[in-house]
Formats: C-alpha cells, structure tokens, sequence
C-alpha cells in the first residue's frame, strides 16, 4: 500500500482562534474546489465551440459537393438536350399530357363538387 501524500492540518483547540483556524482551512479547500470546477466547466466549454466550429465547416463542405453537383447535373442535362433535343421534347410531351389530364380531372371534380355545395345552399338538401 503506498502512503498517502495529502496535506494534514493539526486541529487547534477548540477555541476562537481554533474555529477560525477550521474556518479557513475550509475557505481554502472550498475555494481549491470551485477552482477545479471552472477549470472543468472551461474546458468543456471549449469542446462544444470546437464541436460547433467542426460541424459548421464539415456542413459548409457538404453543401458546397452538393451545389457542384447540382450544377453539374444541369450542365449534363444542357449538353444532352442540345444533342438530343427531339428526344427531349417527346419526354416532355410524355409527361405533361398525363399530367394535365391529372389536374383536368381534379378540377373537374372540384368545381362538381362546389356546384353541388352550392345547390344545397339554394335549395337546401336533396330528399
């Protein structure tokens, strides 16, 4: 067993100066211990600002790939349309026509429906 190495204090008779004497010790040892502790809060502070510094520069990477991507994509897609643009113009095509029968049909329907809720609101309800 090794011995230990910690700082004894002899205790003063218990007098006025005795109490005194303890008083301080204790000031001292309370104020050794608040200092460790705003040692401990600093450094932990600093972890999470370089945690924070280290998130925002990998997202800054990360969207400035993305972005290059991005542009990238629309140059491919510029260059293929102008060698390819009859290709391109029947995709379209090919798209937009079930689109719009989509939304034809949709609006339809809603105005359909308005038409009945207005009725109603005339006639009052169907028997």
């Amino acid at each position: 067993m090794t011995p230990s190495i910690s700082p004894t204090v002899e205790r003063a008779p218990d007098t006025t100066l005795g109490r005194a004497v303890d008083a301080a010790v204790d000031t001292v040892r309370h104020a050794t211990h608040l200092s460790h502790e705003a040692q401990l809060l600093k450094t932990v502070a600093a972890d999470i600002v370089e945690d924070g510094v280290y998130a925002a520069k990998r997202a800054l990477k990360k969207a400035r790939r993305v972005t290059e991507r991005a542009a990238d994509l629309r140059d491919q897609a510029e260059y293929r349309i102008k060698r390819e643009p009859f290709k391109f113009v029947g995709l379209a095509f090919g798209i937009g026509i079930p689109i719009g029968l989509i939304l034809a049909w949709a609006g339809a329907r809603a105005a359909r429906r308005r038409e009945a809720s207005s009725e109603e609101a005339e006639h009052g309800p169907r028997a």
